[in-house]
């Protein structure tokens, strides 16, 4: 069993791969076959840690190839969301003989198949290539949209959607997991809120293509198919390019070289965990089961969830204050922008500021109690005062954002880190499925049980969770750095690697070629988000790294540094940079398809 592995220690009758240097002691060992990918690759080739110049070059590369992946995957993810609320003013109601309670269950049961998938989708992940299986997800979620079509009734739509979430439950897992293996905690903290935002833009998008739609005059085949058609077809082909072009991790990156696909790997070291590891840990998934932060992370996603069902009545409630169907299709797009410029907004502040995860997470639901109040106390004749309250809800999905990356960002460990994920989106799961029922018919049009009950559960509650979170790692780092002063907490392993012959050769790696958990791993960090290396235990602050010379591994198996040339970091203003171009290239794209619909 894993666990039994990395329990023992070292043997000294074990062959060293250098009889010169014995291994060091009291450090991880555990089999080649229960080490990191990155393991592998570094067995195949010797590089020197990346300069800073060659950093920013295949950081560069990660970015130009990977975020509009990403960035598109997010957006067309919240624009299916938003099909069946907007094909609910486009006459699917009447198309399909629905009720109100008929309509709450099929925005339910995607969330079953969503949910009952969700752990099958992220053992696969750990399992199979990331980006083959996310193509395929992608061509079948296309497929099953354009299946809404034929369908004309409750219980065709009903399958029709419990498929659709099957094959949903894989995509934000596997962007999750793209963004660990080939972007620092750092980085990630600032590009979630920036995917995050193309995401929820996805109302200008719907709401532009349901305009467009409604301009479509054919005999027999209403506007929400055509809806159906323009998604599912986009999602299809969408697919068939993320199989061809999206990597599965930076081992096989093809857009980088050999070298730089070690040095990739090299240069999120800082995060103190691995990048892949196709082996289910049993050790690890206990772990992750006992982990307090494991269950605050799912009942904060759950909470924030049970506000989601307003997505597919979004247009029904405009729609319900007074206004045209076309004049609802238009007014939708609005609560888009707002989203965008606060999560754009929320990106900037996180590259400008240290640890404010927490406290950017907790503004963000004060607006959406607001929401709360606002549609509770208005009267019925103040529609804009109404509609208002609707649209500045959207600023919850900076919390919802930060605090995702946050719960993948504090585990280590690949199998502790896909259970930690999958759990989360059960959480997210089962919100969803709940949050429809809270817009019951006999509550209409007021809905005032549903905010009570939103201005508690889904505001008051995950903020709760969120302070719950920061007093809990800021304490274990406190205990962590308390250790690192006082005793010898190593940063390296031994991977023992049996040879056809039956010998046994030792490796001494950093321990981030271990796939070891942030319990085994002291180095690990479970907040923090500094400008800052830590290398053979000096703290290198505002600067960054020109040249090390090293020698080889001594008896602590930690690389001895020679000499340092150090300058002003100017990285973060690249990063920024390049990360508004990509930005503005991603936004461009979804105008594209928004203008698709607005011209037919």
């Amino acid at each position: 069993m894993a666990s039994d592995q990395l329990k023992g220690s070292f043997d000294p009758a074990v062959q060293s791969e250098d009889d010169s240097l014995p291994p060091p002691p009291n450090v991880p060992k555990l089999s080649d076959r229960y080490a990191d990918e990155s393991y592998k690759l570094f067995q195949k080739l010797q590089v020197t840690d990346p300069t800073p110049e060659e950093a920013r070059k295949i950081r560069n590369k990660c970015l130009r190839r990977i975020l509009p992946f990403l960035c598109i995957g997010y957006h067309l993810m919240y624009v299916d969301k938003q099909t069946l609320g907007s094909s609910a003013i486009l006459g699917i109601l009447k198309d399909a003989h629905l009720n109100s309670n008929q309509y709450n269950w099929l925005s339910s049961i995607f969330y079953f198949g969503y949910l009952l998938a969700e752990w099958p989708q992220n053992w696969a992940l750990q399992r199979f290539p990331v980006g083959k299986w996310l193509a395929g997800n992608l061509v079948v979620w296309g497929g099953i949209t354009l299946l809404h079509i034929p369908c004309n009734s409750f219980a065709s739509l009903f399958v029709v959607r419990f498929l659709l979430g099957l094959s949903e439950a894989c995509i934000v897992p596997a962007f999750l997991l793209t963004m660990s293996m080939f972007f620092t905690y750092q980085e990630q903290a600032v590009l979630m809120p920036i995917m995050w935002s193309i995401g929820n833009a996805s109302p200008i998008t719907s709401g532009l293509l349901s305009y467009g739609v409604l301009w479509i005059k054919t005999d027999g085949f209403s506007p929400w198919k055509w809806f159906m058609v323009i998604t599912g077809g986009i999602t299809v082909i969408f697919g068939g390019i993320v199989f061809l072009l999206f990597p599965d991790s930076p081992v096989h990156a093809s857009f980088l070289t050999y070298e730089e696909r070690a040095q990739a790997i090299l240069r999120i070291k800082e995060n103190h965990s691995g990048i892949e590891q196709k082996i289910f840990k049993r050790y690890q998934f206990i772990e992750a089961i006992k982990d307090p932060k494991t269950w605050i992370f799912f009942l904060h996603a759950w909470s924030q969830e049970m506000a989601n069902g307003l997505t597919n009545q979004y247009s029904l409630i405009i729609n319900s204050f007074g206004f045209t169907v076309l004049q609802t299709t238009l007014l939708g797009t609005v609560s888009g922008a707002v989203s965008f410029v606060c999560l754009i907004t929320a990106a900037i502040v996180l590259h400008k500021t240290t640890n404010a995860r927490a406290w950017i997470s907790l503004a963000s639901y004060i607006p959406g109690a607001l929401s709360s109040i606002l549609l509770l106390s208005l009267p019925w004749s103040n529609r804009w005062g109404l509609i208002a309250g609707i649209w500045i809800r959207s600023t919850t999905g900076i919390a919802y954002a930060v605090v995702m990356i946050w719960a993948a960002n504090t585990a280590a460990g690949h199998t502790k880190k896909t259970t930690v994920i999958a759990l989360y989106h059960i959480g997210y799961g089962l919100g969803n499925i709940i949050s429809p029922q809270l817009f019951r018919p006999q509550w209409k049009p007021r809905y005032k049980p549903t905010w009570i009950i939103l201005l508690v559960v889904a505001a008051i509650l995950p903020s709760l969770c969120i302070i719950a979170l920061r007093i809990i790692l800021v304490k274990e780092n406190k205990r962590r750095d308390k250790l690192q002063a006082e005793s010898d907490v190593r940063d390296a392993g031994i991977v023992e690697e049996v040879h056809d012959n039956g010998t046994t050769v030792t490796h001494v790696v950093d321990s981030n070629q271990l796939d070891l958990t942030d319990k085994e791993n002291l180095t690990f960090s479970l907040l923090k988000n500094e400008n800052h290396k830590v290398i053979a235990s000096i703290k290198v602050e505002h600067v960054r790294i020109e040249k090390a010379i090293v020698i080889p591994k001594d008896q602590t198996g930690v690389e001895t540094l020679l000499q340092l040339r150090l300058q002003p970091d100017e990285s973060s203003s690249s990063l920024a940079k390049h990360i508004l171009r990509l930005t503005l290239f991603s936004c461009a794209g979804t105008n594209i398809l928004s203008g698709l619909g607005s011209r037919i």
